[in-house]
């Protein structure tokens, strides 16, 4: 039995890796040979899609020298909105819960926190992953990671505990851990936001 993804369900492979791109770092601009080379798709497609979404007010297209950049149109009324789907579908969210798929029988919690989680993130931001889980490795997730920092094209910095560690830091009011359980997350074990 074949299931469909939510982000299959609604937009097209294209439609995808254009809106992930845009939506997952709102305040970059990026020109359509950028966009052609990340999404790695012909530019015929990309400028067809490119072309619809500004048209729709989802992205604002400016000249700089002789490139036509395009970006995320933050002042859309369906921004924030669309943000939360590319993200938890196919954005970051998605891309990440693939990545650490093999490691779910291992997992109790894994979040992404920070910037990104509060959603005051900027080009530059890079995403904070809490992995919380038996016999993690740190080497080994990078390896995982890899991917997709170079989709992102932004540094991911996992931080690791055993389920033990993480109790007993969070039980002696570890301030660090304090301070990222009272901030919005984003759940990349289950399908809510956080908790």
């Amino acid at each position: 039995m074949m299931t469909t993804s939510i982000g299959d369900a609604l937009f097209t492979k294209g439609q995808q890796k254009v809106l992930a791109l845009f939506f997952d770092q709102p305040d970059k601009s990026f020109y359509l040979r950028e966009v052609v080379r990340r999404a790695d798709m012909g530019i015929g497609v990309i400028s067809r899609e490119l072309a619809k979404l500004a048209d729709a007010g989802l992205l604002v297209e400016s000249k700089q020298g002789n490139q036509n950049h395009y970006q995320a149109n933050k002042r859309s009324p369906i921004f924030n909105e669309l943000q939360a789907i590319v993200r938890k579908t196919f954005g970051i969210k998605g891309l990440l819960k693939e990545a650490i798929a093999p490691l779910l029988p291992q997992l109790e919690q894994a979040f992404i926190y920070g910037s990104v989680a509060k959603g005051e993130e900027h080009a530059g931001s890079d995403v904070d992953v809490m992995l919380v889980g038996n016999d993690l490795s740190y080497s080994e997730i990078m390896q995982m990671l890899d991917s997709v920092e170079e989709k992102l094209q932004r540094p991911i910095n996992p931080t690791l505990y055993s389920p033990v560690e993480f109790e007993e830091r969070m039980a002696q009011g570890q301030n660090f851990l304090s301070k990222v359980m009272e901030q919005p997350r984003i759940d990349l074990l289950h399908s809510g936001e956080g908790e």
